[in-house]
């Protein structure tokens, strides 16, 4: 004969024991997902790196950006395994990290984060009819990105707030 109430008491158990894992996983997942987030607003030495690269066209070395940050350019360094210690790890015995907009105002008052079109340049703007000429009144520097104000040669109208991405040479 089988013993259903020690069956059905095993079971409350487990799924007990279940619910309170599956809550624990979803918090914990939930601060992973925040870390993230966080994590997106600093730089890494690599990425500095990869920026001065990307947008300067130069190699850089680490010797710099580590002379950079303890001249204190680069703003607080912080330790990434300290700060985020639930994002994967990566190599190396210590990660820093510098906060990204004063990173990016640091390269570009030193000139080594320049806008891709300057004042006064000739583009052409993209849109789903086709490619529209104008001239590039101002730009703005958005953390390592630029948005550009520019004015329509045909009827004058001032775009604002054009992307890189949407602007090309004529």
């Amino acid at each position: 004969m089988r013993d259903y109430e020690q069956r059905i008491a095993r079971l409350k158990s487990q799924l007990a024991e279940l619910s309170q894992q599956l809550a624990q996983l979803e918090d914990e997942f939930s601060a992973y997902l925040e870390q993230r987030e966080r994590r997106k607003a600093y730089l890494s030495s690599r990425q500095v790196l990869d920026l001065i690269e990307a947008c300067h066209g130069r190699n850089g070395s680490m010797a710099t950006i580590k002379r950079w940050a303890d001249s204190g350019y680069l703003g607080e360094v912080v330790d990434e395994r300290e700060l985020f210690p639930l994002l994967e790890g990566k190599q190396g015995n210590k990660r820093f990290l510098y906060p990204r907009e004063t990173v990016c105002r640091f390269l570009y008052e030193k000139g080594l984060l320049r806008p891709a079109f300057d004042i006064l340049d000739r583009v052409c703007v993209s849109t789903p009819a086709g490619c529209i000429r104008g001239l590039v009144t101002s730009f703005d520097r958005r953390d390592d990105r630029f948005t550009y104000q520019v004015q329509l040669e045909e009827t004058g109208v001032v775009l604002a707030d054009v992307s890189e991405s949407e602007l090309s040479l004529p």
